[in-house]
């Protein structure tokens, strides 16, 4: 009896010891982990907006994150946008689903609060009514140069032929897209996972609203010469030779890739409604700032 009190004794202090080495591990590295995960992110954002593969970003250049919120009430449900002010705060501003606006709430924090999900989840939650939820969607990129607007980069994600393809669009002031990347997919790799390639993104640069209103996928050969302007780093083709074939391409739909016309279709679709909701929901939020004297930073 004694030797199995011992026995029982010693594997339970063993088992506790394992568990909190285990959690200093964990501790340790999943902060490490959420500090290369934003550190991709801002990357990834960067190159979005024209500053990767070795070309600096401008000290001048600010990207202002806003997030987007739904908070429900007990008889409503209403979007919540966190924006940054020009005096250094910030607003939770709000419309109901309708888009009609409601009013901007200041809140109590500051960028450093703002940039942990946590602490910014706490304040947003502070600035509500009691008896109101606030859950967190999303994340919107607002990019200036200095004090001109040099884009947006906004986050979608959409279904494949696996599972789900979460995606970044790049627009330019007048909402065209300027570029896309694939930041987390399972598609089968040499087919799916095609859609990660420059030849297949880069068909997306240049397409504007209107083109995008009617783009769809195509199973037919791309042509030989865009694939020049598609992937110019495995050509000697000069930037205006590039330029001329991108623009005689321009209104092209997307060409499939070859055994993988879903996941094509998945990431067009995805660009769309990414595209199509933030230009709507932007277009909300910028009139309800002029409506309610929002000066927000960007």
């Amino acid at each position: 009896m004694k030797e199995i009190i011992k026995i029982t004794i010693s594997l339970t202090a063993i088992c506790v010891a394992a568990a909190l080495i285990l959690g200093a591990v964990f501790a340790k590295t999943e902060d490490v982990r959420k500090k290369n995960q934003e550190k991709i992110k801002e990357e990834t954002i960067q190159g979005l907006l024209g500053f990767g593969h070795g070309k600096k970003a401008p000290e001048d250049l600010k990207i202002f994150p806003v997030q987007r919120y739904v908070v429900s009430e007990p008889k409503a449900t209403l979007l919540g946008y966190l924006v940054p002010l020009k005096d250094k705060g910030y607003a939770l501003v709000t419309v109901d689903l309708a888009g009609k606006p409601l009013k901007a709430i200041p809140l109590k924090a500051d960028a450093a609060k703002i940039a942990d999900a946590g602490t910014r989840d706490a304040a947003v939650k502070e600035a509500l009514p009691k008896d109101a939820k606030a859950t967190y969607a999303d994340t919107v990129y607002v990019a200036n140069l200095g004090d001109k607007r040099l884009g947006y980069v906004v986050p979608g994600v959409t279904q494949g032929f696996k599972t789900f393809v979460n995606l970044m669009v790049s627009l330019n002031p007048d909402f065209t897209v300027t570029g896309i990347e694939i930041t987390k997919s399972e598609e089968d790799p040499g087919l799916g996972d095609e859609i990660k390639r420059d030849y297949f993104k880069n068909q997306f640069k240049g397409k504007t609203l209107e083109i995008l209103k009617t783009l769809k996928v195509v199973k037919e050969p791309l042509p030989t010469d865009y694939l020049v302007a598609l992937d110019p780093s495995k050509s000697k083709a000069t930037q205006d030779q590039i330029g001329q074939i991108s623009e005689k391409h321009l209104k092209d739909d997307i060409y499939a890739l070859t055994g993988a016309t879903i996941s094509s279709r998945a990431v067009t679709n995805g660009v769309k409604e990414t595209v199509r909701k933030f230009v709507y929901r932007f277009g909300i939020l910028a009139d309800v700032m002029k409506q309610e004297n929002v000066q927000a930073a960007f």
